[in-house]
């Protein structure tokens, strides 16, 4: 017997075993595994095999499904093996069907049984479908030895980590009634807060009632639970507070792509074609490292390596590892935080040189695109009114002005001097700067977009970019040449990895670059996915609450909203005074309801402080940079906090303040239909629960978790929106919401009615995909159309168009976009301290703070000579180390230093490392150089240093200590190192982007001095 055929039929081919299937001869007589053994012992047993007639059988005891991963927010799919004896997820894999996880995923139509066997044997390379070390450790998610599965109540002052016991039922009447829950003195509950009929801020109505003093984070990233929760605070509770991690996390760069694709305020980022692509510029990343599936990116790099010879530009401060050698790539060392230095150099090429796609560019309109054989269009051409004195400064000029048509914009007809409607048809010109008379006879300044964008790239030298970038002026020339040849096969992204005080600005450069070269939508260039399938709508209307509360025109805690519109500024100009600057930060192009600025207004008693945090599955103490310490001190005295609910499966760094910690489903427990990042493919995610759930039961036998928490809430305070026929249907009748599988099943009945192609459902699907244990709690709340439709749903963990990918030379099912070079809504928009105009391009600044002093004069180099950078290790999220084999695989994290810079600074490798900031918390770790890292820069990776959560920590519990988990504490937590703006008011800050109000972490000046 060869060696292959010996693998083949032992079931170790190494494709299936890296798949996580394998085939034995007979799964009968197969000899147990020792489920015992958890490091380098018996394998566990295999989904199946072989019986003695060569046929496929399922082995006895082994539960197979498939599922979703969150281990990190990319949201891939899983296939899952269960022990039903030991009620024991054993392993997970990829989701053969799911694009994320297989390059070429398998179609819908084929069977269950037969997507595992297509992962075995000699097809099982062409077919597998894998997940990262991430996804592959979350079977530690369940049984995690540090896990909270008991309701507590703190048992000492706040984070002292003690804690006792107490039933669910305690802890839901003492948080609804209050008392002295502590010993501390009277604690108001919930019901004596609710207030909607009192001002929280008298005098102030743009902040609403006293119901917002409820603050609420949470994980809006899973959208299933995110929505039930949102429900609950919005709609029921009414607080408008409620906050995310998206401005401590990419908001910034998202909305500024967005900016350069729409003409509105949204958040987008695009992907890259990895079918057709032949060039790529990664900005502040590299491919897989952060952003999108590293399963689906793996792949698409490797293929793109292979068949295209794929030439790709990483602009980074520190060498990712695919960037490796013999792949024609190419790292460019930029400068943290100095990446638009680098971008206006490759502009100011791009547009010097005529390296554009000007057939693209030309086009001003949708009729002018469609005849030109385009799908997008631009407004490069469209003229802007350059007047000071105009009332329409800053705007688009109007057809109507000049007499030629109506409120469309305006262009000179390209090779002409003749001004035309942007809807005539006519190409524009591009390059114009000229006075005109409208049709009253005043000589106007009108100026195009493209010009403008010129104009602001020549305003510094190649050379000055080169200085302030630390790229040279001939590899930016080389980018851009790049860009320009491969045009629509070209592609720049990014993903949060430009976290200056200009991240908007970045997103905004990556649209831009990406117009200029025509790739958006483009086969081979910048592509987007057709969009998640949401469960809101559909057989059950769950978007709206009869008699919820309305949170329409009120303002939230960070001041997400305009400046403009508020008390403080009308009463200013009513007493005849300059309105700016504001007294604190208001930022209306991003609200993202940033719950590390939430809680830094409440830090300040301004505009007001929270009385009630609930805090699901959010780490905004660990997890936001520049956090500063007063707010953690905010948080810790219950006289300014005087109630705290924790729901989490683990304890960390933000809810070890809890009063009451609420036990919760882990990933594995909990049904899911989530999106992807990473699938071009219109589709969505989906799971069901694969084990029981470890968190006790209350009184009715209901495993706690958040959703019965806040069901349990709602009916004892009598809030809409839950109870007996709390949810409407399409059909007129109504449908209770009273458990966690209430919300679960319709939320999957209304994503499952809209997939127009679900497979059958055969006998042998429901074996294999584990379809009787999945549908058990749904089945009795569905009608048994909507009971077969969510089965299939489930059958295949999810629904993934498999339609043409490409119309044309497009992407299809793209829809015709206006492409953005100047934005004039943007334009429109005035800073709150200084009053100036928000740029109408992307423009270069100094790093600055709130109150417009640029960070070196606060923060001389002499002093802070180095500068700082963070990213996101492969490997690692923020609560992966809560994963046993995470923590094997990535116990720590390193400071990366050049070389030489180490030797200048007087820092030896391997030494400990103390790096230090104006006014952040000092960090200590150990320090590695090496050639990889741009000079001058310091790089830490996030994710690690968890000495205060995930069992980092001691914890007494009933009076027993569990002594912290060492390895959870592996490394250095940076956030809190981040700097505070010394500009801003109030004895709590936060250092953000000027624009935006997203958290900066990236440019900081710090020094490095031996711990």
């Amino acid at each position: 017997m060869d060696r292959r055929k010996f693998l083949t039929q032992a079931g170790l081919v190494s494709a299936a075993t890296l798949t996580g299937t394998a085939c034995t001869r007979s799964p009968a007589d197969e000899a147990k595994p020792d489920l015992g053994v958890s490091r380098f012992g018996h394998p566990v047993a295999t989904e199946g095999g072989l019986d003695e007639q060569g046929v496929w059988q399922k082995t006895p005891g082994i539960r197979t499904a498939y599922s979703r991963c969150f281990s990190c927010y990319n949201i891939c799919g899983l296939r899952a093996r269960i022990d039903e004896k030991t009620d024991k997820v054993l392993k997970v894999g990829g989701n053969p069907y799911c694009e994320n996880n297989s390059g070429s995923p398998l179609p819908l139509s084929m069977g269950v049984k037969q997507s595992f066997m297509a992962l075995a044997g000699e097809a099982g390379l062409q077919n597998r479908a894998t997940t990262c070390a991430k996804g592959a450790s979350c079977v530690d998610s369940v049984d995690d030895e540090r896990r909270v599965t008991q309701v507590l109540k703190r048992a000492g002052k706040r984070g002292e980590g003690q804690w006792v016991t107490i039933s669910y039922e305690q802890a839901l009447a003492e948080i609804i009634n209050g008392g002295d829950l502590f010993g501390e003195g009277h604690v108001d509950g919930l019901r004596a807060l609710r207030q909607l009929d009192q001002l929280v801020k008298p005098g102030h109505p743009e902040f609403g009632s006293k119901a917002n003093q409820l603050f609420a984070t949470f994980c809006a990233e899973d959208t299933l639970r995110g929505s039930f929760y949102a429900r609950f605070m919005q709609q029921a509770w009414g607080t408008v507070n409620l906050g995310t991690k998206h401005a401590y996390c990419g908001a910034a760069q998202a909305t500024g792509y967005s900016l350069g694709m729409a003409a509105g305020f949204e958040e987008w980022l695009n992907d890259v074609d990895w079918e057709n692509v032949e060039y790529g510029l990664f900005m502040g990343t590299s491919p897989g490292s952060s952003g999108v599936s590293l399963n689906r990116v793996g792949r698409g790099l490797a293929d793109s390596r292979v068949e295209r010879k794929f030439k790709y530009v990483c602009v980074d401060p520190l060498l990712r590892t695919t960037v490796a050698a013999d792949t024609n790539a190419t790292w460019l060392a930029v400068k943290p935080g100095q990446d638009a230095a680098f971008s206006f150099g490759v502009i100011r090429t791009m547009l010097e040189e005529q390296w554009f796609n000007r057939a693209h560019l030309e086009n001003p309109s949708v009729v002018a695109a469609k005849a030109a054989g385009e799908l997008n269009y631009t407004n490069a051409g469209h003229l802007v009114i350059m007047d000071e004195k105009h009332p329409r400064y800053r705007q688009f000029a109007q057809a109507k002005d000049f007499a030629l048509g109506g409120d469309e914009a305006l262009i000179v007809k390209s090779g002409s001097k003749a001004l035309m409607s942007a809807e005539s048809g006519d190409k524009a010109e591009l390059f114009v700067s000229q006075r005109v008379r409208d049709r009253h006879g005043n000589r106007v300044k009108l100026v195009s977009s493209l010009y403008l964008l010129r104009a602001e790239a020549q305003r510094n030298s190649m050379e000055s970019y080169a200085s302030q970038s630390g790229i040279s002026v001939a590899d930016m020339r080389q980018v851009a040449k790049d860009l320009a040849h491969y045009g629509r096969k070209a592609c720049v992204a990014g993903n949060g990895g430009t976290n200056s005080s200009d991240g908007f600005v970045m997103g905004w450069i990556w649209a831009v670059l990406n117009t200029l070269v025509g790739s958006h939508d483009a086969k081979g260039g910048a592509i987007y996915g057709n969009g998640p399938i949401g469960g809101m709508e559909g057989n059950y209307d769950l978007a709206n609450v009869e008699g919820g509360v309305s949170l329409d025109g009120i303002v939230n805690a960070c001041r997400d909203g305009a400046y403009e519109a508020s008390t403080e500024y009308r009463r200013k100009v009513e007493q005849g005074k300059n309105p700016y600057p504001a007294s604190t930060p208001w930022h209306e192009l991003l609200p993202a309801m940033n719950a590390a600025e939430q809680w830094t207004s409440h830090a300040n008693a301004d505009p007001y402080r929270a009385k009630v945090l609930f805090n699901w599955r959010n780490n905004f103490l660990y997890s936001a940079a520049s956090i500063s310490q007063e707010v953690v001190a905010s948080i810790a005295d219950p006289k300014r906090l005087p109630l705290i609910v924790g729901i989490d499966c683990h304890m960390n760094e933000t809810n070890r303040y809890a009063d009451y910690l609420i036990p919760d489903r882990s990933m594995l427990e909990e049904y899911a239909a989530d999106r992807m990042w990473g699938s071009h493919k219109q589709g969505v995610v989906a799971a069901s629960p694969l084990v029981t759930p470890r968190t006790e039961k209350n009184e009715a036998g209901l495993h706690i978790c958040m959703e019965q928490l806040l069901i349990d809430l709602a009916l004892q305070l009598n809030l809409p929106g839950f109870g007996k026929g709390a949810l409407s249907r399409n059909d007129g009748n109504k449908a209770d919401l009273l458990t966690f599988e209430d919300w679960h099943a319709r939320y999957l009945a209304n994503v499952a009615s809209q997939c127009e192609h679900l497979p059958k459902v055969t006998d042998e699907d429901r074996l294999w995909a584990g379809l009787d244990y999945a549908m058990k709690p749904l089945q009795p709340r569905l009608t048994a159309t909507e009971a077969s439709q969510v089965e299939a749903l489930l059958s295949r963990g999810g629904y993934y168009v498999d339609d043409a990918r490409y119309d044309g030379e497009f992407v299809k099912g793209a829809e015709p976009k206006c492409l953005q070079l100047y934005h004039q809504e943007v334009a429109q928009l005035r800073h709150a301290y200084s009053g100036e105009n928000y740029p109408g391009t992307p423009t270069l600044q100094a790093h600055k703070f709130w109150n417009g002093d640029t960070w070196e004069s606060h923060w001389p180099k002499s002093e802070y000579p180095l500068l700082f950078s963070s990213y996101k290790a492969t490997v690692r999220s923020n609560y992966a180390v809560a994963y046993k084999r995470i923590a094997e695989i990535s116990p720590t994290n390193f400071v990366y230093m050049h070389s030489d810079t180490a030797k200048e600074q007087g820092l030896v490798d391997g030494t400990s490392v103390r790096i230090v900031t104006a006014n952040g918390k000092p960090c200590v770790g150990t320090l590695q150089t090496d050639t990889g890292v741009a000079k001058g820069a310091v790089c830490v990776s996030h994710g690690f240093g968890h000495t205060a959560g995930f069992g980092g920590d001691d914890r007494l519990i009933n009076g027993k200590m569990l002594a912290a988990l060492s390895e959870r504490a592996g490394g250095v937590a940076i956030n809190q190192m981040i700097p505070a703006d010394p500009t801003r008011h109030g004895p709590a800050s936060m250092l953000n982007d000027y624009w935006t109000g997203a958290n900066c972490r990236h440019g900081i000046p710090v020094r490095v001095e031996k711990a």
